[in-house]
């Protein structure tokens, strides 16, 4: 009965080893052909028109300046002036060859319209669109004496007009 468990003990620990062995190397040959096909599938934008609202802050800033360093010549919408320039200036200095700032207010629809139009009016063309403004004002609702602070966020996002 002694010598039938470390056959056993044998046998299943290598057999687990073996098994575990297998997937890793599954593994590192799948991640290694996905690494291969997303560098040569990529997309090279250099050159391409990339439009991106709120742009001044956040996660537009810095899709604005992955998009510089990889030769995107660049529109740049937001409300505030003083921080959209400072993303621009940034942006060219990363490698954009061309950067065009737009102040403006997405929320409003005839604005949206006349900033795209502006852009392709420039570039005389739009090869990327990055829709990222956010509408919404920065307070806690629990802190809000006024619902209609929030009217610009429910009747955008949720449809409901008050």
């Amino acid at each position: 009965m002694n010598f039938i468990h470390k056959v056993l003990n044998i046998a299943l620990h290598s057999m687990g080893l073996i098994t575990l062995l297998f997937f890793l190397l599954s593994f590192l040959s799948f991640n290694s052909l996905f690494f291969i096909l997303r560098s040569l599938l990529s997309e090279d934008v250099a050159g391409k028109v990339v439009l991106i609202t709120g742009a001044s802050s956040g996660i537009g800033e810095h899709l604005a300046y992955q998009y510089a360093r990889r030769g995107a010549c660049l529109v740049l919408v937001a409300r505030k002036e003083k921080s959209i320039q400072e993303v621009a200036d940034r942006a060219r200095s990363l490698g954009s060859p061309e950067v065009l700032v737009i102040r403006a207010d997405v929320s409003k629809v005839e604005v949206c319209k006349s900033f795209v139009d502006e852009a392709v009016e420039h570039f005389r063309r739009l090869d990327h669109l990055v829709n990222n403004a956010g509408i919404t004002p920065v307070r806690m609702f629990k802190d809000s004496t006024d619902i209609t602070n929030f009217v610009p966020v429910m009747d955008k996002l949720l449809g409901i007009n008050l």
